[in-house]
């Protein structure tokens, strides 16, 4: 349907049949008009692009992906089989790996720092410690450790550890 807008008339001069392209990146359309009658063209995006390149659905889509917990193999099947038009899952990590992660630990540093400040002004800060190393009847690799604020009730500090086995 967007192409059948784009060919009706020039937008710069109004004059009837330009020439149209269309192309797709990911989610995003960008449609391109060129008329014979002015000599102008006109592009037109279905979506606007973050630092001049790329499209801000994409980026969002990912985003989503990641924050719901999904699986971007199962989204991009969906998305094949409703015919949409959709990136690569190696886009994907690409976007986790240049957009989403240095966003989300920047925005948890700040957060952790804010809570330190407020519990500094508290005098008898109360905290509470915890950590999980595996499952009962498994032997895991990794663990984590939290520190919890008891004056906050917020998780404010954070540790994944590797296990490392010493035998004698």
């Amino acid at each position: 349907m967007l192409l059948t807008l784009f060919t009706r008339f020039c937008f710069n001069c109004k004059s009837d049949l330009p020439s149209v392209s269309m192309r797709v990146y990911g989610t995003m359309v960008m449609v391109e008009q060129q008329c014979k009658s002015c000599g102008k063209g006109f592009k037109w995006h279905s979506q606007p692009l973050v630092l001049g390149k790329y499209p801000l659905g994409n980026i969002l889509l990912s985003f989503s992906v990641l924050m719901s917990g999904g699986s971007i193999s199962k989204v991009l099947l969906i998305f094949k089989h409703m015919g949409l038009a959709i990136y690569s899952a190696r886009t994907f990590f690409r976007h986790q790996t240049k957009f989403l992660f240095p966003v989300i630990l920047k925005h948890w540093t700040n957060s952790r720092e804010s809570l330190i400040r407020q519990l500094k002004k508290i005098p008898s800060a109360s905290w509470c410690g915890d950590g999980r190393f595996d499952s009962m009847g498994h032997n895991a690799k990794f663990g984590v450790y939290s520190m919890f604020s008891a004056n906050l009730s917020k998780i404010v500090h954070f540790e994944l550890l590797q296990v490392q086995h010493i035998y004698y």
